[in-house]
């Protein structure tokens, strides 16, 4: 029986891990989760998983305490549920947040299940220094290209080259001109995923896939990365060999596929609700080297390989100032990329060696971007 403690249960990677914890209570027991502001969530959780001894969320309503007089409710520091068993820990968080639960369950020596990628995007070299440092600690990534790219490797194989497949987003049509009439409604709608708001609009902006090069990048220590435009969204990506053979893995779009694969690893195991590839139907599939002049967060991305990291944090932290802010109706959808690109090329070269020091650069780019929008906006 594996013990597992799940960061972000009540987002769409957390609320699908659970659906496959709950289908394999004899496999997988849960000991404690986070919901952040979903409160509504918990009640139901907790009566699904009798196993829970710590509940981390924002807002605990009083009677869920005497409902469940045997869980422990905490709101001030997130990395506190790793204080319970736990020999799986699913990182789920969105954003900068969940970045110092990556780094603490591996300071733990924890085996981390990664959906976190701004982990990777800020703190890529200080999670490589410590999963040297440790013979248990590992971790997987939670993200269906990773997790073909983990696939398709060979042991003791020399990669010639990565291709990172992207669906292209809803706007991977449309011209930088046209994208300036593109409204709020229209980024949330992802032609492939159902995943949450900021990873959607990310999505349509082209800035997932970016932050999804630098991943390639530290978890596979190369930077021959090319990204494809792919919109069937069935090849979750591609390695090439020194011989010129490619390898790629395919499946229906579900990141249950992933969630699965990653509990039960290295075992292949089916899952409630899987579909598989129809091929009695006709299966297309489109394949394209992405434009970097239309798409600028990809250049961006490759420009940050083997760069001093503080271009790194600048393009995460600006990048989810400026969502925020589109979300809020404050700025337009086009003005996103436009506000970040400005940010980056702006952003001095440091190393940042610490968390620390990764977290005050961090707050201070926050801060530039929110000046430049102010400037923008008068």
């Amino acid at each position: 029986m594996k013990k597992v403690i799940l960061f972000g249960a009540s987002g769409n990677i957390g609320s699908q891990t659970l659906e496959i914890l709950k289908a394999n209570t004899q496999k997988f027991s849960l000991t404690a989760f986070s919901v952040g502001d979903n409160d509504k969530v918990i009640a139901t959780i907790l009566n699904d998983f009798k196993t829970v001894k710590m509940v981390y969320a924002n807002n605990v309503q009083p009677e869920l305490q005497t409902q469940f007089p045997q869980v422990k409710f905490i709101k001030t520091d997130v990395t506190q549920l790793l204080n319970e068993p736990g020999d799986l820990i699913i990182n789920a968080l969105s954003g900068f947040f969940g970045v110092k639960v990556t780094l603490a369950a591996l300071q733990q020596e924890k085996i981390v299940l990664n959906a976190n990628k701004e982990s990777f995007v800020v703190a890529g070299a200080l999670i490589q220094k410590l999963l040297s440092q440790s013979q248990q600690a590992k971790i997987y990534p939670l993200d269906s290209e990773h997790c073909a790219i983990w696939q398709c490797l060979e042991a003791n194989q020399e990669i010639n080259k990565i291709y990172l497949t992207a669906s292209g987003g809803p706007f991977r049509t449309k011209s930088l001109a046209e994208t300036k009439k593109v409204d709020l409604v229209a980024a949330l709608q992802h032609p492939s995923w159902n995943m949450g708001a900021k990873i959607t609009i990310d999505s349509a902006t082209m800035f997932n896939k970016a932050f999804e090069i630098l991943e390639v990048y530290h978890l596979f220590q190369t930077n021959k990365i090319v990204t494809l435009v792919h919109p069937e969204s069935i090849i979750h990506s591609m390695v090439e060999f020194v011989d010129g053979s490619i390898k790629a893995q395919l499946s229906v779009p579900d990141m249950k596929q992933v969630i699965n694969y990653f509990l039960n690893y290295p075992t292949r195991t089916s899952f409630i609700g899987q579909k598989n590839l129809n091929f009695e139907e006709l299966v297309t599939l489109n394949l394209k080297i992405i434009d970097q002049k239309r798409f600028t967060p990809i250049a961006m991305a490759q420009a940050c390989l083997n760069e001093n990291n503080s271009l790194a944090v600048a393009l995460n932290a600006a990048n989810e100032v400026c969502v925020a802010q589109f979300q809020a109706n404050k700025i337009s959808f086009y003005q996103i990329t436009k506000l970040v690109q400005q940010v980056f090329q702006d952003c001095p070269l440091q190393v940042l060696q610490t968390y620390q020091e990764i977290e005050e650069f961090d707050t201070l780019v926050r801060k530039l971007t929110e000046q430049k929008i102010r400037e923008e906006m008068s």
